[in-house]
């Protein structure tokens, strides 16, 4: 089961950067997503002119996710867990991420 935590903003064709650190632990995996809060009132169409201009994973029309990536901590006892959101609307929007362990 997943747990929702944190209220984001994120403005019309905007991004933000995130970072989370968890304890190194063997067989541990987080699943981070996110998820709408608010509508987006997209008008449906996107044109890569607004600077997303080298994307290499699928979107919509709407909230986007980055491929999460990671790093291990100089001292080796914590991973570093990096995502990008992106709003692909003409609205500001509002969301929470969603997290899983496996």
């Amino acid at each position: 089961m997943a747990v929702q935590w944190g209220t984001n903003s994120l403005g019309a064709r905007q991004a933000a950067g995130w970072f989370f650190i968890r304890p190194k632990a063997s067989g541990f995996l987080p699943v981070l997503s996110v998820m709408p809060l608010s509508p987006s009132f997209t008008d449906g169409h996107w044109s890569f002119d607004e600077g997303f201009t080298s994307i290499s994973f699928p979107i919509l029309n709407e909230l986007g996710i980055s491929t999460m990536w990671t790093q291990l901590s100089d001292d080796g006892s914590n991973l570093i867990y990096f995502i990008v959101v992106m709003n692909f609307s003409n609205s500001p929007i509002e969301y929470a991420f969603l997290e899983a362990d496996l």
